[in-house]
């Protein structure tokens, strides 16, 4: 039996979302694999603890457990500027849970590995990923999926000569061993606490910055995102950094399906009827949707229309901007957005 770790990391909002993971995670599992997972966290509760773990041990092949990085982050004293972060959505609360990812190699659990897989929680697993462990990185410190050169305009606020080697979030390798040579937590703390910028997308800048081009690539397969089949469509699924449809076998042969910006819990978006699928065998409750609406679309809405907001309402659905005023609709077909 072939043994991998994962680690994740999410405060106790997002536990049903957590379940719809490891279940489609441990459900399509190959014969011959077990999972150590792990989940670093502050706050999840313990009756949310114990739900989580009864999942996992239905399924046999795997074990769970939770590990309070509190007292770490108390102890390297790292204190953050919120600031100098983007605090997403509505101005939600900065917290900590987004770069804790960042920080593998000083959790005293992990010694015992030399590579462990990240993975986010809004994501479902359609087929066996454990030949992601047999990657070859080399020196490099994490692998993962290139971002697009379509999509360049999303990294504009990093340095040019990092952009063509900027690794996208969902999904990371990590290379524990020569982290820990190198220490480059050391590094990435640095960056936390003093960015040379204000960061964008928190951990993925993070990461990026403190790797400095020493990444490896990983196939779209392992994170795909439902509605790139819409947005990359008009170029037969073809980009500068993708040429040989590569994307167009990640979107339609995926290993996993990241929902990287509209969430399926908060409403309707592509693909969301395979998340929910895998919602309903959990036996995990329904989240309480959250109105979904981007700072972007905020700021280009109510520039030019001068009605109170709670009268009007927009979503992203199958490449096309949804605008929902005063109960009627509005399509806009949006070629590109510069959102997560």
């Amino acid at each position: 039996m072939k043994r991998y770790p994962i680690f994740f990391s999410f405060d106790n909002r997002f536990v049903t979302p957590a379940a719809v993971t490891f279940e489609s995670l441990l459900t399509n599992a190959g014969q011959d694999v077990s999972y150590d997972l792990f989940v670093l966290h502050e706050d999840v509760s313990l009756e949310s603890q114990g739900l989580l773990s009864e999942l996992v041990k239905r399924h046999g092949r795997a074990t769970l457990r939770f590990i309070d990085v509190k007292a770490t982050f108390e102890r390297l004293a790292v204190r953050f500027d919120e600031r100098n972060f983007n605090l997403g959505v509505g101005q939600c609360t900065f917290t900590k849970e987004t770069l804790f990812r960042c920080l593998p190699a000083l959790i005293e659990e992990f010694d015992a590995y030399e590579t462990i897989l990240y993975s986010d929680v809004d994501i479902c697993v359609v087929d066996d990923i454990s030949e992601i462990f047999e990657t070859e990185m080399g020196d490099d410190y994490i692998a993962g999926c290139r971002l697009p050169k379509a999509l360049d305009a999303q990294v504009v606020h990093l340095p040019p000569r990092l952009r063509p080697h900027y690794v996208a979030g969902g999904i990371w390798l990590m290379n524990l061993r020569q982290m820990r040579k190198d220490d480059l937590a050391a590094r990435i703390i640095g960056i936390m606490r003093d960015p040379p910028f204000r960061l964008i997308w928190n951990d993925q800048d993070v990461m990026n910055l403190a790797c400095d081009t020493r990444v490896t690539f990983l196939s779209y397969r392992y994170c795909s995102i439902p509605r790139w089949k819409t947005e990359f469509r008009p170029t037969g699924y073809r980009d500068e950094y993708y040429p040989s449809g590569e994307l167009r076998e990640a979107l339609f042969r995926p290993k996993i399906v990241h929902y990287a910006a509209n969430k399926p819990w908060d409403g309707p978006c592509d693909d969301d009827d395979l998340w929910h699928f895998w919602h309903g065998r959990t036996g995990f409750p329904a989240m309480k949707a959250r109105r979904y609406e981007s700072e972007n679309v905020q700021a280009y809405l109510f520039k030019y229309l001068k009605l109170p907001r709670q009268l009007v309402r927009a979503q992203f659905r199958r490449g096309e901007l949804e605008i929902k005023i005063m109960g009627f609709f509005l399509r806009i077909r949006i070629k590109k957005i510069a959102e997560q």
